[in-house]
């Protein structure tokens, strides 16, 4: 049986970490400790990667082969609701992160918990 994905970090989450975010630290360990897992939506990943300074990216290493994460891309029949929530959200790496938590009965960890909408109405754990 797989780990359930508890948490799902964001672009902003991961760059957090890269940068030495403490309390996506403790997130992870957290989750870890209770037999979980923490989900990299590739999308957020790719964005995150992109947009950390040279010196950061050895971190997103690091974060990826972590054993309390998976990293996730989305199903390709689910294409449509991906699309549409890209559309209403205005970013596909947004939308990447809040299917995944959606279809994960998990929470999105973010550092823009507005770019979720409404962040009472989501699934959005704001760091």
């Amino acid at each position: 049986m797989t780990a359930p994905i508890r948490i799902v970090l964001d672009t902003t989450a991961i760059t957090g970490y890269a940068g030495t975010s403490v309390a996506v630290g403790e997130v992870i360990t957290e989750v870890g400790e209770e037999n979980a897992l923490v989900a990299l939506p590739i999308a957020c990943l790719v964005e995150a990667y992109r947009s950390v300074p040279d010196d950061q990216l050895p971190a997103i290493g690091l974060l990826v082969g972590h054993p309390s994460i998976t990293v996730v891309d989305t199903d390709p029949a689910d294409w449509l609701a991906l699309a549409g929530l890209a559309r209403d959200l205005g970013r596909s790496d947004v939308a990447a992160a809040l299917l995944l938590a959606i279809d994960s009965d998990g929470y999105v960890l973010t550092a823009e918990p507005d770019a979720y909408g409404n962040p009472d109405d989501m699934p959005v754990i704001p760091i």
